[in-house]
């Protein structure tokens, strides 16, 4: 069946290009579904990794000297915020680096480390009111002081 008329071949190519510009449409929507899948993927993995490294965990405040413990499997204090000049106790425990990763914080006992042959000891340091110390601790005692510490 031929077209008739001028008006018949007019719609004929206007339905042509409007499939045409559907087909596209419709093709930029998935791509524009998938990016914005992969994105939302992105954000959900920061937003974990991120509750892992800054304390998202639990937190304790500690404004006294006994011995301070992680209770929680698998968690370290990642972050200990000083309230106070602080000092960390100069006996064993003072400040315990985690023992999964040998030298590679300072703690009590290690006056060398990964990082350098000339690092020194936390004895007698004094850090002060508003520091914030990261790394992987897996206890600590305080001398003196106040201290919020961050598990992850």
């Amino acid at each position: 069946m031929g077209f008739r008329t001028l008006t018949d071949r007019l719609l004929s190519r206007l339905a042509d290009k409007l499939d045409t510009q559907q087909t596209s449409l419709s093709a930029l929507e998935s791509t524009e579904t998938l990016a914005k899948t992969a994105s939302q993927n992105v954000d959900s993995q920061i937003t974990s990794q991120n509750a892992r490294l800054f304390g998202q965990t639990g937190a304790i405040l500690v404004t006294g000297n006994g011995e301070v413990s992680n209770l929680i499997s698998g968690k370290v204090f990642v972050a200990i915020q000083f309230l106070e000049d602080t000092q960390f106790d100069s006996g064993a425990g003072g400040l315990t680096a985690d023992t999964t990763m040998p030298n590679k914080f300072p703690d009590d006992t290690a006056v060398s480390s990964d990082v350098s042959a000339n690092g020194a000891a936390i004895d007698s340091v004094t850090f002060p009111k508003g520091m914030t110390l990261y790394g992987r601790y897996s206890g600590f005692k305080l001398s003196s002081g106040k201290v919020i510490a961050y598990l992850g």
